[in-house]
């Protein structure tokens, strides 16, 4: 079968299913302390996968999922699990519509194992359309069809551009001598913050107001260098939505929950 020719598994249209595609909404762990993959809780809250093993199979299920969004043409799409199903949406680059296909889980295995069953049980079910003598668009555009769901907002699953700051170790120290945040200097205003929060902190540490000098000194260099980085800002972004995985058909590429 060729990978490229895989398509969405076709859902039965009995009343209950339908229902069950209105109801079902994407959950899923993003920096919650739970492995984006599988769901797991996660030792380490900063990690974001329990087992390198989980992390490989997720991508690689993900991968073999580009051949049926090629197919569709699939300009965005989203893949998040539930304890329940494990649903992808679906948008065309030719539609202002969702399809929404939803698979049941099966207990005892993870959402890419289910997912790779979806993949390979709808190559399948779209072969043999095209083999009853329909044609491939024609069978895309009826599984497309068949799945809308005008109950979701397209824009839901275009992914977003977070911006984030580039810092140094040094500069990441100063930000937390500022009691700033990174996305304090995600915004035009970041050197009236930057001032602003030096102010704040100066009449509470200089030494005529009975702070402490060591503190102080360590303030006025820390104000020092996040200024000289805002006189030459860097930043680094990344296209994805947040709560579950995001495709852009434009680079071809699956990017993790932010």
């Amino acid at each position: 079968m060729n990978g490229c020719e895989f398509i969405i598994r076709i859902m039965k249209t009995s009343k209950d299913q339908l229902t069950c595609n209105n109801l079902v909404k994407r959950s899923m762990p993003a920096r919650t302390g739970k492995c984006i993959s599988c769901g797991a809780v996660l030792v380490k809250r900063s990690r974001r996968y329990c087992t390198e093993g989980c992390r490989r199979q997720i991508n690689w299920v993900l991968a073999l999922s580009k051949g049926l969004l090629k197919t569709f043409n699939v300009r965005y799409a989203a893949f998040s699990f539930t304890g329940e199903y494990v649903i992808l949406d679906l948008l065309p680059l030719w539609s202002k519509v969702i399809s929404r296909f939803i698979y049941s889980r099966k207990p005892g295995r993870k959402p890419a194992e289910d997912l790779k069953d979806l993949v390979l049980q709808s190559g399948a079910e779209w072969h043999s359309m095209v083999n009853n003598n329909n044609s491939k668009s024609y069978a895309s555009l009826f599984l497309l069809q068949k799945n809308h769901n005008i109950d979701i907002n397209p824009n839901s699953i275009k992914p977003d551009r977070k911006i984030n700051p580039r810092l140094s170790k040094y500069e990441n120290r100063c930000l937390k001598i500022l009691k700033l945040e990174r996305k304090d200097l995600s915004t035009d205003c970041h050197a009236v913050k930057i001032n602003s929060a030096y102010k704040k902190l100066a009449k509470i540490h200089h030494p005529d107001k009975g702070g402490d000098e060591a503190k102080f000194k360590q303030l006025n260099e820390a104000h020092k260098q996040m200024l000289l980085w805002v006189e030459n800002p860097n930043y680094t972004s990344k296209k994805a939505l947040y709560g579950c995985w995001s495709y852009d058909g434009s680079v071809g590429r699956w990017s993790p929950p932010l």
